[in-house]
């Protein structure tokens, strides 16, 4: 079996400074900021698909807070397929589709957590 746990260390560690990064990026206000935002949320995205095939593999590598919750991942990745459509429409001044979008997100979405943010980002944008 080959050894994955170097490589899941680190994945976890590059979710971690991206997520500081996308912080950063809001507090700095570094323009465009919903587009810097938005390419670090895809970055991110793109470690949490290799995370996941690691954690197919390798289940006991995924973090106990992790282990209990498909249902919580499935909320993420939703999460941040809304999150992306509602940034690009933010970015085009299309702020009234975006608040859109996030409203849309609330009603479906089984995460109290996740509905929380977009609530945020509709008063942000409001």
């Amino acid at each position: 079996m080959t050894n994955l746990k170097p490589l899941h260390q680190l994945l976890r560690v590059a979710s971690h400074l991206l997520d500081q990064a996308a912080t950063e990026v809001r507090e700095a206000q570094l323009e465009p900021t919903s587009e810097n935002i938005e390419h670090i949320g895809r970055a991110l995205l793109e470690v949490m698909e290799v995370q996941r095939k690691i954690f197919a593999e390798r289940p006991e590598l995924r973090p106990k807070t992790l282990a209990a919750s498909d249902r919580e991942a499935d909320a993420n990745k939703l999460f941040t397929q809304f999150m992306l459509e509602a940034l690009e429409l933010e970015d085009t001044g299309n702020t009234v589709a975006a608040v859109e979008r996030y409203t849309r997100f609330i009603g479906i979405s089984p995460s109290y957590h996740h509905r929380e943010i977009a609530r945020a980002e509709i008063r942000r944008l409001t």
